[in-house]
């Protein structure tokens, strides 16, 4: 049989893979990647999506509990409240309707505002009326459209409504008057008028912690409270 005069192909060579270990310099920005991009992606969250706050102070005692003393005391134990973003946006949008009377916002606080000290808090207060609602204080009592507001959700828990009176206001679009729970020690629409929509941060719906305070639980749904319902006009 004859051979064939085809020539061999030589013997392919293996290739051994060598463990190439990154410089210093590479792994130092390979870290500062990882934590830049958890960094936006924690912003974006908490600016679209949702965040959480916490509440500072006595001004919307006794239905929040804003700690005491120290503002380390208040971060540590103060009630943090969850505040879904994503309905500001839509609510801005013109997509959702308007933040209800009973709801607990968040916003910040105005520049001309009498009560400000240093620079703009973020402050919690009660939604007391909505745009084209008319609203006054006789002697501590809520008339909003003419009709009074029961105000036990304030009272049957321990907190006081002060004394303080106000001539009817009528509410502009586009804004809300607030006041907060612990009425004789809350700067409020009372001193600084009303709050402008787009300076709301958005509303809480819950109390997510600390989860219980001594022998209650504290986890809870913030709903406007029942007394809002009986009030005509807009809601």
């Amino acid at each position: 049989m004859a051979k064939s005069n085809k020539p061999k192909k030589p013997p392919e060579a293996k290739t051994v893979a060598k463990d190439v270990k990154p410089t210093l310099q590479a792994r130092f920005w390979r870290e500062v990647r990882g934590y830049g991009e958890a960094i936006i992606i924690a912003i974006l969250v908490t600016t679209f999506l949702i965040t959480t706050v916490g509440v500072a102070g006595s001004s919307m005692y006794p239905n929040l509990d804003g700690g005491s003393g120290t503002v380390m005391n208040a971060l540590l134990r103060g009630d943090r409240l969850f505040v879904p973003k994503y309905e500001t946006w839509l609510r801005r949008a013109g997509l959702f309707g308007e933040y209800r009377r009973g709801d607990i916002i968040i916003f910040r606080e105005l520049a001309d505002s009498p009560c400000r000290r240093g620079r703009r808090a973020f402050l919690v207060k009660r939604v007391m009326a909505q745009p084209g609602d008319t609203f006054r204080l006789e002697n501590g009592e809520a008339f909003i459209n003419g009709a009074q507001l029961d105000q036990s959700f304030i009272t049957a828990n321990g907190g006081s409504l002060s004394s303080s009176s106000l001539d009817e206001v009528v509410v502009p679009d586009g804004h809300y008057f607030v006041m907060g729970d612990n009425r004789p020690n809350s700067c409020d629409s009372r001193s600084y008028g009303f709050v402008p929509k787009m300076a709301i941060a958005g509303k809480a719906t819950s109390v997510i912690w600390p989860p219980r305070r001594g022998d209650e639980m504290n986890w809870r749904g913030l709903k406007p409270p029942e007394a809002f319902k009986e009030i005509p006009g807009l809601q």
